[in-house]
This record gives structure tokens, sequence and C-alpha cells, in this order.
């Protein structure tokens, strides 16, 4: 497995975007704690992912399409997303 360690990108004068170099490293090659700084359990908000793929399914599916498949969620689950996002 590998892991992206630096990317680098060209733009040319107009500020378009030209070219990108992705520089990968082998996972292998990192120590333990430096391994689980990638991980994304410990680089990305639970809330906030939860919060985005819902918000994505509902603009996929229209705010209808995306109700009347929340309506099939066991009450609690919906209760229990509701209370957990509060605040986004």
């Amino acid at each position: 497995l590998l892991y992206l360690h630096r990317r680098e990108l060209s733009l040319s004068k107009e500020g378009e975007f030209l070219t990108q170099k992705l520089y990968l490293k082998p996972l292998w090659l990192l120590s333990a704690p430096q391994l689980a700084l990638k991980d994304p359990v410990h680089t990305v908000s639970l809330q906030q992912f939860i919060y985005e793929k819902l918000k994505a399914q509902q603009e996929l599916l229209g705010e209808q399409g995306f109700q009347s498949l929340m309506e099939t969620v066991d009450t609690e689950i919906v209760t229990q997303l509701q209370e957990f996002l509060q605040g986004f």
C-alpha cells in the first residue's frame, strides 16, 4: 500500500492547471505513530463525514426522494442521527 507523501501542481501564467506530480511512499516505511496520523479515523470528523454523505444523498435523490428514503429508516436511528448532527 502507498500513501500520498507530496503533491506538486504546475500552473500556467494565467493560473490554469497544467500538470500534477504525485510522490508516493510505501506505508511500511512509516512508524506506527506516523501511520496512525494518516488514518482517516484520526483525521476526519465523523459528524462532518456523516453530514456530507447524507447531504450528497439528499442532492442525488432530491428532497422528496430523500424523505421517502428516510421514512424507511428506524425512527430511533433517525432520532440518534439528528442528535448526533445537531449544530451542523
